[in-house]
């Protein structure tokens, strides 16, 4: 890869690495933030869930966007976001204000991935962009990996606060990372209906997944918000189908497969990451920080499958190199629930998981950037992000309630259909035979 390629390749990365770090590195924190504000595991679950809605819902929001005010502006003004609600909750007094600072910092999270995965579909083309986002999740996959480790280090050295606050060194990226994002635009205005009505389904669907946590009463008020705002959502799509949901990208079969392949492989890649921490602890009654060093050899893994993926997905077919990777997922899966008491074991698991979806996800995102119009480009990669994004809840959530029932290696068996399901929608329904400049589609060699 040219050096003025990898450069950028390795900015982006690290911001959205940043944004991971809100979740990865938060968790080995929680404990003692439970601690010192007096909290019980239900109300710590908010933490979560509302940086999680957030996040989910602005990913898309950001999206649209970019489409109609270019990438720049809402760039700037997501790592601001970014770092406002990163201070908030480093200075805060109680639950009330740490959630406000997790609301902040959510919303402008969710503005780095679309954004910068659209920088790089905008500025770059044919196998270098497919390097470039390999190269960009391999960062993404070393720094997930490793938020446990720096977490814990950060914890143990300057206290709880600061691991919160890691996602507030974006604002160190913005003078580089802006100065390659473009700022065309096409015009037009935002679905203020369509925004509200899908966040309030979207906060519907989290809601139910969070339940099982957060308590029947979260179930409950879930399930209202999903009731309503689906409907309303679906109408509005009718209604003005170039708004805030583009019926271009919806009826998308290429996009909404390889959204549906995104989700289950975050899903099944965090379960086995909160997983394979307990089962370590269970075993061997190691600390955080010792776990998360274990572990850190599965990050590395990811990292270099998503490498590999950059380069022989555009060869061999962005579906059919996800499918490889969730091959290796539900592989990592089977290992850690048939053998839940070998270390080893545990860390091949994680390994297959990460490869799941770092790999997938470098590919899938190419292949959305390539099926997208140009006019909805920020659109499509926002709604992907939305629906990928949902899995990491949906992953934890599941694994957290059946490990109840089933124990955790149960909870990781039933969980290996996750990548089965990614398997499936990659390898169904048909697909243009040419992509962009007449050139053959992998996918469909010998269709």
């Amino acid at each position: 890869m040219p050096s003025e390629a990898r450069r950028p390749a390795v900015l982006l990365g690290t911001l959205i690495a940043l944004t991971v770090i809100g979740s990865s590195a938060v968790t080995v924190a929680i404990p003692v933030v439970r601690a010192d504000l007096d909290l019980d595991v239900s109300a710590a679950a908010w933490i979560f869930a509302v940086f999680s809605l957030c996040f989910a819902v602005a990913t898309a929001v950001f999206g649209r966007i970019a489409d109609l005010a270019g990438l720049r502006t809402p760039l700037v003004v997501g790592i601001c976001l970014m770092a406002l609600g990163s201070a908030i909750v480093g200075l805060a007094p109680s639950l009330a204000v740490v959630l406000v600072g997790r609301v902040v910092q959510g919303i402008g999270a969710g503005a780095v991935p679309v954004l910068a995965n659209g920088i790089v579909a905008a500025r770059w083309d044919g196998p270098l962009r497919s390097e470039l986002f390999g190269t960009l999740m391999a960062v993404v996959s070393v720094v997930s990996g490793s938020g446990p480790v720096i977490g814990g280090a950060v914890e143990a050295l300057l206290g709880w606060r600061w691991v919160f606050a890691l996602p507030a060194l974006g604002l160190l990226l913005i003078a580089p990372i802006a100065r390659l994002a473009p700022t065309e635009r096409h015009g037009g205005s935002i679905d203020v209906v369509g925004v509200v009505a899908t966040s309030t389904a979207v906060a519907g669907v989290l809601g139910l997944i969070q339940a099982p946590t957060a308590g029947s009463a979260v179930g409950m008020i879930g399930l209202a918000l999903l009731a309503v705002g689906a409907p309303i959502a679906a109408l509005r799509v009718r209604a003005r189908p170039d708004g805030f949901l583009p019926m271009a990208v919806l009826r998308n079969g290429e996009i909404m497969r390889a959204a549906v392949a995104g989700l289950s492989l975050l899903a099944a890649y965090f379960a086995m990451l909160l997983a394979a921490p307990e089962l370590l602890a269970e075993m061997h009654g190691w600390v955080p920080l010792q776990i998360g060093f274990v572990l850190l050899p599965a990050a590395v893994v990811g990292a270099v499958a998503s490498r590999w993926a950059g380069r022989v997905g555009p060869r061999i077919g962005q579906f059919r190199t996800a499918r490889y990777a969730a091959g290796a997922a539900l592989i990592g899966l089977v290992i850690g629930a048939l053998a839940p008491t070998s270390t080893v074991a545990i860390v091949l698991g994680l390994a297959g998981a990460a490869i799941g979806f770092a790999a997938a996800q470098a590919v899938l995102v190419d292949r959305v950037s390539v099926a997208s119009p140009p006019a909805v480009l920020g659109a499509a990669l926002g709604v992907f992000n939305l629906v990928v994004f949902l899995g990491g809840s949906i992953g934890t959530a599941l694994v957290g309630g059946l490990s109840g029932v089933l124990g955790l290696p149960g909870s990781l068996a039933v969980m290996a259909v996750l990548p089965v399901v990614a398997i499936a929608a990659l390898s169904g329904g048909s697909v243009p035979a040419t992509r962009v400049g007449g050139r053959p589609n992998p996918d469909t060699a010998g269709l």
